[in-house]
């Protein structure tokens, strides 16, 4: 099998693939749009009726339950591979197998999470973080409440993997839409509470995340027959859950511990106003994480798919396309909101320090770094060589808390904490094209920086400079940003349409643009 040029990159796309794809896109996009919007309403609701010490609580607890529960992420890739393989061999009682294997993975690991969390956890939380003394009894408090928090969404994993792997965005996004409204609510009511407001906070966080966690579970159990609890026949699939679980548990520490470790480590060396800080950029990470996740959430389960049924001509049209939607995407909304971000969040939150500025603007470029693996990680999924992707890749980015931590122990300053993860994202993600070279026969990585870097490069540049230009001419209060990042965005998706994309992408973009007129 050889390696496909560029030219060979865009054939045998499934027109009804296609178009189910441009379907998910659109739903997923409009679910992005209106959960960023309500999350970053929320944090400025959060923060205000938390103070900055008690937000930067419970952003450092947080950080401490993610660590121990990181197999959330996990079990939730490994049973969307698994689910999806078993659909595009058409293979029912595989599905249903590996749900009801999924569900005893999930409830032993549950069990485990609650053991490490309520020793170790509780431990090094009262012992070797810093709080206020004043705060003790409601950290601890905090710290059960995010524990039941995680663990529902821990609990969900078999059956929102279920609703990803069908490809039905549409229940998806309605659940989002439903949790993320509820949260809303919760951070509107903490000013008018009696009780202590981290502790309300807290607890209305864990309240939400059991009725979504029971949400999905009633939508999975009267929509698809194969979410109902079997004997597993075949125990190989413990096996292959677990062998493929625990390699990308590897990666899923890693990427724990380029934020929620640093969050911890900021908090041990700095105090927790400095979580604020990172917290707030956290906030505006995940805002672009999930513009990425709603691309790759839309592409991933149909590469499964087209992998299955060997058909590498789809695969590539899929993989090339996933990237260039995220690359462009996410660096024609960053560049505006980087020139301009102390105006931004002047606006969002009112008066910021200048670490919470230079939090944010370090935090885009690392995002937008990071979002550049998710095709590559999914193709590797879908090709199931994760033992030695994540072994390689993730060796990489685990160095960035004990380099984090030499750099504090050296004096210098929080933000240095930027320096260790975006270099180490990119250099792993040199590691991550020449690992896709070796076990996806058709990759080539002269195409790839053909096809998606070479074109990137003057793309990026010349936006970045019409921007800067726009700034110094036009740019003036908060609606003068919005107007000129609006005019910044069109124009590098101008570029991107003129010469970021081929023939068929071109007519792809048109399509779903028209598909879009069409249902508004």
């Amino acid at each position: 099998m050889s390696s496909l040029g560029p030219e060979k990159v865009c054939e045998g796309m499934d027109k009804s693939n296609s178009k189910n794809i441009a379907k998910n896109s659109i739903i997923l996009f409009v679910r992005m749009v209106a959960i960023t919007l309500v999350n970053l309403y929320a944090v400025r609701l959060v923060l205000r009726g938390l103070g900055d010490v008690d937000y930067g609580i419970y952003n450092a607890l947080a950080g401490v339950v993610t660590v121990l529960g990181s197999l959330n992420t996990v079990l939730s890739l490994a049973v969307q591979r698994y689910y999806s393989m078993a659909l595009g061999n058409n293979d029912q009682r595989e599905m249903s197998e590996v749900f009801s294997a999924s569900v005893n993975i999930n409830l032993w690991f549950v069990g485990c999470i609650i053991l490490l969390s309520e020793t170790l956890g509780l431990w090094f939380v009262c012992n070797h973080m810093v709080w206020p003394e004043e705060r003790l009894s409601a950290v601890v408090g905090c710290f059960h409440l995010s524990l039941v928090s995680f663990l529902c969404t821990f609990v969900q994993v078999p059956f929102l993997a279920a609703v990803i792997a069908k490809e039905n965005m549409g229940i998806f996004a309605g659940v989002s839409l439903v949790e993320c409204v509820i949260r809303l609510l919760v951070a509107a009511c903490i000013p008018v509470v009696t009780m202590d407001g981290l502790l309300f906070y807290s607890g209305g966080l864990a309240l939400t995340s059991i009725l979504i966690a029971l949400s999905y579970m009633v939508v999975c159990r009267f929509r698809y027959k194969e979410c109902h609890y079997i004997h597993v026949e075949r125990p190989h699939l413990y096996k292959n859950l677990l062998s493929f679980s625990g390699w990308t548990m590897y990666g899923s520490l890693s990427n724990v511990g380029l934020m929620q470790g640093n969050t911890i480590l900021l908090n041990v060396f700095f105090g927790p106003l400095l979580n604020t800080a990172f917290a707030v950029a956290l906030q505006i990470n995940n805002a672009f994480t999930a513009l990425c996740n709603t691309i790759i959430v839309a592409f991933r389960p149909a590469m499964v798919k087209s992998y299955a049924k060997r058909d590498f001509g789809n695969v590539n049209q899929l993989f090339y396309a996933g990237n260039k939607f995220i690359l462009y995407l996410l660096t024609g909304v960053a560049i505006p909101l980087v020139v301009e971000m102390d105006t931004v969040l002047h606006a969002w939150l009112g008066a910021v320090s200048l670490d919470t500025v230079l939090f944010a603007r370090f935090v885009i470029v690392y995002v937008v770094c990071m979002a550049m693996n998710n095709p590559i990680t999914a193709l590797i999924q879908a090709v199931g060589k994760v033992k030695a992707y994540h072994i390689r890749v993730d060796s990489i980015t685990l160095l960035s808390l004990p380099l984090t931590w030499c750099l504090f122990k050296c004096g210098m300053p929080a933000y240095s904490v930027f320096f260790s993860m975006i270099g180490l994202c990119v250099l792993a993600h040199v590691e991550r094209l020449f690992c896709l070279r070796k076990y996806y026969e058709p990759f080539s990585i002269q195409t790839y920086l053909k096809v998606l870097i070479l074109p990137f490069v003057p793309i990026l540049l010349c936006t970045v400079m019409f921007t800067l230009w726009l700034q110094e001419w036009f740019f003036d209060g908060i609606y003068g940003a919005i107007l000129g990042g609006f005019c910044a965005f069109l124009f590098c998706m101008g570029l991107v349409f003129l010469f970021g994309v081929n023939r068929q992408e071109r007519e792809a973009m048109l399509t779903l643009v028209n598909s879009f007129i069409r249902r508004s």
